[in-house]
C-alpha cells in the first residue's frame, strides 16, 4: 500500500507541476547547451534494446519476481553422509533386516511350489536359522558389489 500512495503522490506532483506549465530551469532533453558552448544531444528514442532496459527494467523484474517471506532454507546433508551413518548405526545392531512375517510367508509359499505335498511344517528355529543364513548371503553378494 505504502507504493501505492507514493505513486499516486508522484503521479499527483508531476501533473499539478504540467499544469503550471514550462518549469523555470531547463532541462537537457530540450538541446540545452553547456558553459562550454557544445551542443547537447538531444534525447530521441532509440531502437536499441539495451536503451529500453537501463530504467525500467530491473523495478520491472523485481516487482515480478516474489520476496522470499522469510523461509528458513531447510537444513540438507551432504550426499552420502546419512548413508555412512546408516552403514555405521546396521553395523552395530544385531537383529534382522528383513522383517520375519513376509519372510517366512515367502518360505511357505516357496515350500508349497518345490517340496512335497507332506512338508508343510517349519519349526521356528529352522526359521530363524534360514533368515539369518539368506541375510548374510545378501549381504555377502552387496559387498562384493561395492568392489
Amino acid at each position: 500500500r505504502a507504493r501505492d500512495r507514493n505513486r499516486t503522490n508522484a503521479t499527483a506532483s508531476s501533473s499539478a507541476a504540467a499544469a503550471e506549465g514550462p518549469s523555470a530551469t531547463p532541462t537537457r532533453r530540450e538541446g540545452s547547451q553547456d558553459e562550454g558552448g557544445e551542443a547537447q544531444q538531444s534525447a530521441t528514442p532509440t531502437t536499441t534494446p539495451s536503451a529500453g532496459r537501463k530504467k525500467g527494467g530491473t523495478k520491472r523484474t523485481k516487482q515480478a519476481m516474489p520476496k522470499s517471506s522469510n523461509k528458513k532454507k531447510t537444513f540438507r546433508y551432504k550426499p552420502g553422509t546419512v548413508a555412512l551413518r546408516e552403514i555405521r548405526h546396521f553395523q552395530k545392531t544385531t537383529k534382522l533386516l528383513i522383517p520375519a512375517a513376509s519372510f517366512i510367508r515367502q518360505v511357505r509359499s516357496v515350500t508349497q511350489i518345490f517340496a512335497p505335498p507332506d512338508v508343510t511344517r517349519w519349526t521356528a528355529e529352522a526359521l530363524m536359522a534360514i533368515q539369518e543364513a539368506a541375510e548374510d548371503f545378501l549381504i555377502g553378494l552387496f559387498s562384493d558389489a561395492m568392489l
